[in-house]
């Protein structure tokens, strides 16, 4: 059964206005900070998550790490409450954070509105972002065009970062992945150890979508598309086979970060930035 909603209700100085998103690790609403007057996005965390030690200490251990790093295209954490829940008689925990009031980088794969180099300043940004998460040790493990979000004035920020390693950690499921399996590395759906490489196979094929509109395994189901990502022996369609006006330069960028093996993928941010930047300066 569904929890009850938290709109109109007040978490400490935060009045909740609407709910804005949900996803495996609570609901997040949009929220008005009375003292400051400022407007923030708050999660509510599910309601038996501190009640497990090694969550609780975890998500301590990671919001503070979250709260130091300040970069312009990740999203800031502000705070972090717990409070009793009298109804559930629990301990409910609340991250506030900054609210990023416009879409997410679905809807450029959807309208398929940017021209190829508007694209790639797009993901540079990105990768710049990534790269300075990665550069504080952290890996995000759940890279996908609905964590990028664009601001109506045009900034661009990475959301759920660090926490996002929570399933990972301690309820790893496929049932409990429905919807992201197809951003996710071979390593991660055969449980494997995950590094920053990770991130940069995810990065890819949110790219990959972002220039051709489509996935790059289009199995019917979502265990066709889990045996093809882990299958060496598949291979994704080049980029520039289904969008031709696409150069060819772009298809080496996309699958030479989607490579099965992390090994055979750039290694770090810097270098899938430097391939990007040649596209940019049209140096190819």
């Amino acid at each position: 059964m569904a929890e009850e909603g938290f709109v109109d209700k007040r978490i400490e100085s935060y009045r909740i206005l609407a709910e804005i998103g949900r996803g495996g690790m609570g609901i997040v609403y949009k929220a008005l900070d009375e003292q400051k007057d400022q407007l923030v996005a708050i999660k509510v965390l599910p309601a038996d998550f501190l009640s497990d030690k090694r969550k609780a200490q975890y998500l301590d251990h990671e919001f503070k790490v979250a709260l130091d790093l300040r970069h312009p295209n990740i999203i800031k954490f502000y705070r972090l409450i717990k409070l009793q829940d009298p109804k559930q008689k629990v301990r409910r925990g609340f991250l506030v954070m900054e609210l990023v009031d416009g879409w997410n980088m679905r809807r450029h794969i959807q309208e398929q509105d940017l021209t190829m180099f508007q694209a790639v300043e797009l993901l540079l940004t990105v990768c710049g972002g990534l790269e300075y998460i990665h550069h504080h040790g952290i890996v995000h493990g759940d890279m996908k065009p609905e964590n990028i979000l664009i601001s109506s004035s045009g900034a661009v920020k990475i959301a759920d970062f660090g926490l996002s390693q929570f399933d990972a950690l301690f309820r790893f499921s496929r049932d409990k992945l429905r919807g992201t399996k197809r951003y996710m590395a071979p390593e991660q759906l055969t449980r494997k150890k995950v590094d920053i490489r990770t991130d940069i196979y995810s990065i890819g094929v949110s790219s990959y979508e972002l220039f051709t509109g489509q996935s790059p395994y289009v199995g019917r189901t979502q265990e066709e598309v889990i045996r093809e990502i882990v299958d060496r022996r598949v291979k994704p369609t080049p980029p520039s086979k289904i969008k031709p006006n696409l150069h060819h330069y772009i298809d080496r960028v996309i699958l030479k970060a989607i490579e099965k093996n992390p090994q055979d993928r750039y290694q770090s941010m810097l270098e899938i930035m430097l391939d990007l930047k040649r596209v940019a300066r049209s140096q190819i």
